[in-house]
């Protein structure tokens, strides 16, 4: 949450976008966005339980799941302003993730 939802997951971006916007894949698979300090005290509060002993846990609050389309249709909403979208298929952005990883080695 920390690192993709400020951006509405833009690389290279540290704020949300005020102008274009881009749409990986459809944009409908969702994510769960959940803070890294709820995550903590979660886990911190599983320790001493034995009902969680020997059990898997899933943090999965439904209110904070959220496909990217839903979250730049929020954001729009919010700067009263409709952004201009470009989609990056599953293809192009696997292609580019290979690409990067085998020039950085």
């Amino acid at each position: 949450m920390k690192i993709l939802l400020p951006s509405l997951v833009q690389p290279g971006l540290n704020a949300p976008p005020s102008d274009k916007v881009t749409i990986f894949g459809d944009g409908n698979t969702k994510g769960v966005f959940v803070k890294e300090n709820d995550v903590a005290a979660f886990t911190i509060s599983t320790v001493d339980e034995p009902r969680t002993l020997n059990k898997v846990l899933y943090l999965r609050p439904s209110e904070n799941v959220y496909s990217l389309n839903e979250l730049v249709e929020m954001w729009e909403t919010k700067i009263g302003k409709k952004l201009e979208k470009s989609h990056v298929s599953e293809e192009e952005l696997i292609k580019k993730i290979e690409g990067n990883t085998l020039t950085s080695n």
